[in-house]
């Protein structure tokens, strides 16, 4: 028979809690309930069918005892000694086996033997012969020594009666048959109750400890698995495959939590790599604006050093104003330079009224040697008679203005036209610089301010117009791209002189 591994796991300090599994404790107390319940029917059934062959047999000894009663005072009405004799022996030769029968005449107030079926066997009136003289009515009594014999007492003739008739019928012969009938029973009643014991104890081990069994089992293979172990198999009655179901779904659940906790540690892990990366690439884009802000005027200052020593040579007293652009580009430079060194944050701008036509006359002039150098014409208009004052930072215009006006220079190439537009646009001053090259794409202005965006490979950053936009906002202004049929054109856009300047965004 089989055992469940229920009850295979060791409780503590190593005892087991009992030594066979639950399908055979459930058989054996089957078995054993099986056992007593049939014995216990069969010894009823066996009781009730023994009294009702006694209550036979009394009413069998009473229908002798009244027959012959009314036989003998038939023959002898008075009580004649003789008719009562010679009619008992007549009646003596049919006798039943098993039936013996006393007559007791009343001789002076007293019971007195007259005669017996077997007249080997003389008794004496009883206190039962005598109550039912005494009462003129039948008494029944069943006496069990020396063996068990019903024996009924019937008044003789009357009224008054004149002696007493004593039946005694013996029940021996039922009482050997009752024997014989409870071994017959019991032997009958034991080999059935093992019948159903085994039957019982064979559906238990098929029904419930192979199921039990297999579902330990599982659970011991998934305890000693490094993984999560097999599926429970769906094996027996309804309920323990409902329990099986239950396992495997509970177990899929909380596979389907661990992956997912796996892919949150994942994901946090990505996220934490992922702000590793962003911080290096703003460190990145840090440097590269510092780079490209500090690049672009040293090149520019190199261009009229250049220029300067052609002028010294040609006319020592001309380069005076030279030397004052170039000196204004190394103060922006150092001032650049300090804001990164010192506060590595994004320079605040110092407002102030500026007249862009100058600020722009300015920028074109330093700038001269690099447009001379690629052979780009430059021209410069601005609104007729009205000067256009914006309230913004003169350096951080500057550098806006260098940034586009090297992005147009590098656009057209040589024999190129750029042209700078100084006028007003919805009462804000604006500055308007637009060339005759080649445009953009739709993919190029889709990521026109993406950081490290470029179109000229690995000599370009990336970075100028990301920078040049954040310069226009951060006075209040803006810079956006111009839809044109030719080149490129872009608006620099300012708050104009008189507007109040609010604090960086």
């Amino acid at each position: 028979m089989e055992e469940t591994h229920a009850d295979a796991a060791d409780p503590p300090n190593g005892r087991h809690a009992f030594p066979v599994g639950l399908a055979t404790r459930l058989a054996t107390l089957t078995a054993a309930l099986a056992v007593v319940l049939v014995l216990g029917a069969t010894e009823i059934a066996l009781r009730w069918s023994e009294r009702s062959r006694l209550e036979d047999a009394r009413r069998e000894a009473l229908t002798v005892g009244a027959t012959l009663s009314s036989y003998l005072t038939r023959v002898a009405a008075r009580g004649q000694r003789d008719s009562i004799l010679d009619a008992f022996t007549h009646w003596a030769r049919n006798d039943i086996s098993g039936t013996n029968a006393t007559v007791y005449l009343v001789q002076r107030g007293q019971l007195v033997t007259l005669t017996a079926v077997d007249s080997t066997v003389l008794t004496e009136a009883d206190p039962l012969d005598s109550v039912a003289f005494a009462t003129r009515t039948e008494q029944t009594a069943l006496v069990r020594s020396p063996e068990p014999t019903w024996r009924i007492a019937l008044p003789l003739g009357g009224p008054p009666p004149f002696g007493v008739l004593d039946v005694r019928v013996s029940t021996q012969r039922l009482e050997s048959w009752a024997r014989t009938e409870r071994r017959r029973g019991y032997a009958l009643a034991l080999a059935s109750a093992l019948l159903v014991a085994v039957a019982v104890a064979w559906l238990m081990v098929r029904w419930v400890g192979r199921p039990l069994g297999a579902l330990g089992q599982v659970m011991t293979a998934t305890r000693q698995a490094t993984g999560w172990g097999p599926e429970a198999p769906e094996m027996g009655p309804r309920e323990f495959r409902t329990l099986a179901q239950r396992y495997n779904a509970l177990r899929a659940a909380l596979i389907r939590r661990e992956r997912e906790s796996e892919a949150r540690g994942a994901l946090l892990a990505l996220e934490e790599r992922t702000r590793t990366v962003d911080r290096l690439a703003a460190m990145a884009e840090t440097s590269a604006s510092f780079a490209h802000e500090v690049g672009t005027p040293l090149n520019t200052v190199r261009g009229h050093l250049q220029l300067l020593r052609s002028d010294i040579a040609a006319a020592p007293d001309a380069p005076g104003q030279r030397i004052d652009l170039v000196l204004e580009q190394l103060a922006r430079v150092t001032a650049i330079v300090r804001d990164g060194v010192d506060r590595y944050v994004w320079p605040t701008p110092a407002p102030a009224a500026v007249d862009l036509a100058g600020l722009a006359r300015r920028v074109l002039q330093f700038l001269e040697p690099s447009f001379a150098a690629a052979g780009v014409t430059v021209e410069l208009g601005a609104a007729d008679g009205v000067p256009v004052r914006a309230q913004c930072d003169p350096d951080m215009v500057q550098q806006i203005m260098l940034n586009l006006l090297k992005n147009a220079v590098e656009a057209t190439g040589s024999g190129g036209q750029v042209t700078v537009t100084v006028d007003r646009h919805e009462d804000r001053a604006c500055i308007t610089v637009s060339d005759d090259g080649p445009g953009l794409s739709e993919a190029v202005r889709s990521r026109l301010f993406d950081p490290f965006a470029t179109t000229k490979g690995p000599d370009g950053t990336g970075l100028g117009l990301v920078i040049s936009r954040r310069l226009a906002r951060a006075q209040r202004g803006d810079l956006e791209l111009l839809s044109s049929n030719r080149g490129v054109a872009w608006r620099l856009t300012l708050p104009s002189a008189g507007d109040g300047m609010e604090e960086p965004r």
